[in-house]
């Protein structure tokens, strides 16, 4: 090797180290806390190399030993600074009160190759973001899911006939079968199609959900870009859904779509949504309205099924996990249930939103287990007038485009919060602890305007599941049950690392 290539080596490496040492003081040089980075990695060593999955290693963040009173954590999300929020105070600043400054996440997937990802409402950014809240929030109103809830009955009488055809006593993988009742509902009440995944095992539309979040080595890598190096996403061509799943929803939205048009018919969901986006845009040419292109409007789809199918399933899934490890819980879920439902066939909408034990088991599993696990927004100075700063604790502007990070696990298992926190106790929910509760403490969907939009259906969802699995019968620990519960270092949310075994047992009448 010739001494001037040698020379430009030694030269660019000098560079390098010059410039991340500097990248790697940003907080240090603010007088903000901060946890200490290794050279490259920065402070997310753990997630890269495939021990936590992200949410976890937020948290960790949050717990760093002797940082645990301090408000604010400066990190460094490889060579990236990026601030972690503890303050509730603080935290209600940055999602609520001080929303115009921070209305967008950090997430980025690549806009060239990945159109459904891209374009959904989850990663969409403002002011774009804002109309299409807008336009698609009907869907998740009260009323309308009042509309939906006897087809969501159907499914959940599918639930309990699948349960109550197998072998007594059978280990089941619970995970699967909640996951099949969620996609059944999904495709039932969003887009009018039967995916009968309770009913057939090869199951289109429970195939391709599941692919969504089963963890692989091209999917962490995908994550990790879209999680931390937002910026490299196109360069690195990450999508949130493969093709072979792309392809799938898209000809399943489009036969809905135009079946749908060609028969008039009106069901109140989220397909009439988008179809009346489409006729919006039709209707004028000259605008430049991006529902114009279909996979705008399948994209919307998209993250209906993806959020719809995932969160509620596995909030069912731990919940069943927790009730078998607590019989005295689970017995007493059951005695309300068999009291709501009476000498009825059906339960109704109101007597379920009425069971408050039901909510206080879902509130308590959701405490413990927060799907997404954490929440992000990045930060937007005006290029004039007021600029964000991090008041009372300190007097710095946050730099334009830094994203901020909140633990909900952290947060919700925290002993200042939640005494006994990693007990499975849903009295903290009971209306006479009320006033013991710190509700800002509670983020199991968010905070704030760009909170979880489907949060009310979700919990019926969960709901609806648990009351029909456990009307006739009784999970149980058994041999192969995991004693405690290991998160899946490469999901994208939270979920276990080994499959969840419960015995199911028929009760008798």
């Amino acid at each position: 090797m010739s001494t001037e290539v040698l020379f430009l080596i030694a030269t660019l490496a000098i560079v390098f180290y010059v410039w991340q040492k500097r990248r790697h003081s940003f907080w240090k040089r603010r007088g903000v806390k901060e946890i200490g980075p290794v050279p490259i990695l920065g402070d997310t060593v753990r997630f890269l190399t495939g021990k936590v999955p992200f949410f976890e290693q937020i948290r960790e963040f949050h717990e760093t030993p002797g940082l645990e009173n301090e408000p604010i954590i400066g990190v460094y999300l490889a060579y990236r600074p990026a601030l972690v929020i503890r303050d509730l105070e603080l935290i209600k600043t940055v999602m609520i009160k001080k929303f115009n400054y921070f209305n967008n996440r950090k997430l980025q997937t690549d806009p060239h190759h990945d159109a459904l990802g891209y374009n959904n409402l989850f990663f969409v950014r403002s002011p774009e973001w804002k109309e299409l809240r807008h336009k698609i929030s009907p869907v998740f109103t009260s009323g309308k899911i009042k509309q939906m809830y006897p087809l969501m009955v159907k499914i959940g009488k599918n639930l309990e006939a699948n349960v109550g055809r197998q072998p007594n006593d059978s280990v089941v993988k619970i995970k699967s079968l909640c996951a099949r009742f969620t996609t059944d509902l999904i495709a039932t009440i969003a887009f009018g199609l039967e995916a009968n995944a309770l009913q057939d095992p090869k199951s289109e539309f429970f195939h391709h959900n599941q692919a969504i979040f089963t963890p692989s080595f091209r999917r962490a890598i995908d994550f990790s870009v879209i999680f931390m190096l937002p910026a490299l996403a196109s360069l690195a061509r990450v999508t949130v859904f493969s093709k072979a799943t792309s392809e799938f929803i898209r000809k399943s939205v489009k036969y809905v779509m135009a079946e749908r048009e060609k028969s008039g018919l009106r069901r109140n969901d989220l397909v009439d949504i988008l179809l009346a986006l489409k006729r919006e845009a039709a209707a004028s040419p000259d605008k430049n309205n991006k529902a114009k292109n279909l996979d705008y409007l399948i994209a919307q789809a998209a993250v209906f099924q993806t959020a719809g199918y995932e969160t509620s399933s596995s909030t069912m899934t731990l919940a069943l996990y927790e009730l078998a490890k607590n019989e005295e819980i689970q017995n007493r879920l059951r005695q309300e249930i068999e009291e709501s439902f009476g000498e009825d066939e059906d339960i109704s909408y109101e007597r379920i939103q009425e069971m408050p034990y039901l909510t206080k088991v879902v509130n308590e599993t959701l405490r413990l287990y927060p799907i997404v696990g954490y929440a992000e927004r990045e930060c937007a100075q005006p290029a004039q007038g007021e600029r964000f700063t991090l008041a009372p604790h300190h007097d710095m502007e946050l730099p334009d485009g830094t994203p901020v990070y909140i633990s909900a696990v952290g947060i919700q298992r925290d002993p200042k919060y939640w005494p006994e926190p990693e007990k499975f106790d849903p009295e903290r929910f009971d209306a006479a602890n009320r006033d013991k509760l710190n509700m800002d403490a509670y983020m199991p969907f968010g905070v704030g305007p760009r909170n979880c939009i489907g949060m009310r259906l979700g919990l019926l969802q969960s709901k609806l599941g648990l009351v029909h699995l456990l009307r006739n019968h009784r999970v149980n620990w058994c041999d192969e049950t995991v004693k405690t519960i290991e998160f899946a270092p490469m999901c994208a949310v939270l979920a276990s690392k080994n499959e969840i075994y419960l015995r199911v047992e028929r009760v008798s009448a």
